[in-house]
């Protein structure tokens, strides 16, 4: 049987346990998040274990003292419970459906990891059950096509909510997540908190802090709205509400595409993020790995962005680089920085106008 090693793990693996090697980033982000923000007295839940490589990094290298491993998959808890001698930890491992070990289990939890074959939304009513106040939850979606607007039906029926499909869609998809997870949430009285978003590949992950009490419930749902966003000329904008509220595009008169409800919220956590960052450091982790990171440490913390190569294919301008553009906006006295979501995408404060005069100078 084969061996994959990655962090301070060793583990088996084989076909009835799906493991991703592409996956890695992750996973380091996830250690360094436990080692970041969470207790080692706290008990730890990896409900999709497959090999159980997460909850043994946990043990291993977050030095968690109370970790389960859950698959639903025999074949797969049998490899975890081996996977997780071979580690010399004392990693707890069940052979249930999350469904039945959340209404089965009497305990609730510090830490849940989900991260599932596909979207999330069979299990987070579940997870809410089990997760202790002030506890987090770390979550995994790979149906990034759904959440991202190429299937809207099926984002409809799963998500309860119109997703977009255009540049935006990586932000949109998210946060669309993050308005799911805290609608359900809300009907347990419970409120959320993103801590850390990040979208890798075909991975959507949230990292979120949950509380109990009817207004942190409320609160957390206020978060939600919707985002509009003109295919013609890129303006976009969103809106805490509970209805939409425009359909035509201000600057150009076009149609709006309409997407929500969404999580409006903030999705960084700085002061988390930054320990985050000095822990992956003492990993041995370096450049492209702390990449991403690193631009959401600086990226401004506010729905949306501009792609420039679109602006300027619409203006008709020679192409400009983001960064310039940042530079100038900065200049004139708006906040402007670059995005994770996107290497061409600019956030900023200022209007759809300002950005494209910007465009305009800097392509002259």
């Amino acid at each position: 049987m084969p061996f994959y090693e990655e962090g301070e793990a060793r583990v088996y693996y084989n076909d009835s346990a799906f493991l991703n090697p592409k996956a890695k980033l992750i996973r380091d982000m996830s250690v360094a998040f436990m080692r970041a923000a969470v207790p080692k007295s706290s008990s730890v839940l990896d409900c999709t274990a497959a090999t159980g490589i997460r909850g043994i990094r946990y043990a291993l290298e977050a030095g968690m003292k109370d970790v389960t491993l859950l698959d639903i998959n025999r074949k797969a808890s049998l490899l975890a419970k081996k996977n997780a001698a071979l580690n010399k930890t004392k990693c707890k491992v069940m052979n249930k459906s999350i469904q039945e070990f959340a209404n089965t289990c009497g305990a609730r939890f510090g830490v849940i990891d989900l991260d599932p074959f596909g979207g999330v939304t069979p299990y987070v009513h579940d997870i809410m059950k089990i997760i202790s106040d002030n506890g987090y939850v770390m979550l995994t979606a790979t149906d990034g096509a759904v959440l991202c607007g190429a299937h809207p039906k099926a984002c409809v029926k799963a998500y309860d909510a119109v997703p977009l499909h255009d540049e935006l869609g990586h932000e949109t998809g998210i946060r669309l997540l993050a308005g799911y997870v805290a609608r359900v949430a809300a009907q347990f009285n419970l409120g959320i908190e993103v801590v850390m978003a990040i979208s890798h590949i075909h991975y959507m992950r949230l990292f979120m802090r949950v509380s109990h009490g009817s207004d942190r419930a409320t609160s957390s749902v206020n978060e939600l709205g919707y985002a509009y966003h003109c295919g013609k000329c890129f303006y976009h904008h969103s809106e805490k509400a509970l209805l939409p509220t425009m359909t035509l595009c201000p600057n150009c008169g076009s149609k709006l595409s309409i997407g929500g409800k969404i999580w409006l919220g903030k999705l960084y956590g700085r002061d988390i993020m930054a320990e985050m960052e000095k822990e992956m450091r003492d990993m041995g982790l370096a450049g492209a790995e702390l990449k991403p990171l690193q631009t959401m440490l600086g990226e401004l913390d506010s729905p949306l962005f501009y792609m420039i190569p679109k602006i300027t294919k619409h203006l008709g301008t020679k192409s400009v680089s983001p960064n310039a553009v940042i530079e100038h906006l900065r200049k004139q006295g708006y906040m402007a920085t670059k995005t994770a979501f996107d290497p061409s995408g600019v956030k900023t404060d200022a209007p759809l106008v300002e950005v494209e005069q910007t465009v305009r100078r800097l392509s002259a």
